[in-house]
């Protein structure tokens, strides 16, 4: 396989992809731990 400059964009736009995702998922499941350890406090 020859190693151009389109499948090293692809690799780097895949590889963004693939960290935003992640990343992304870590947040939500951070913040969602937060919310349910702590109660209601609004009301």
């Amino acid at each position: 396989m020859e190693f151009t400059s389109e499948t090293l964009l692809l690799y780097l736009v895949l590889g963004m992809y693939l960290f935003c995702y992640f990343l992304i998922t870590w947040v939500w499941i951070k913040a969602d731990k937060r919310n349910k350890n702590s109660p209601s406090e609004e009301n």
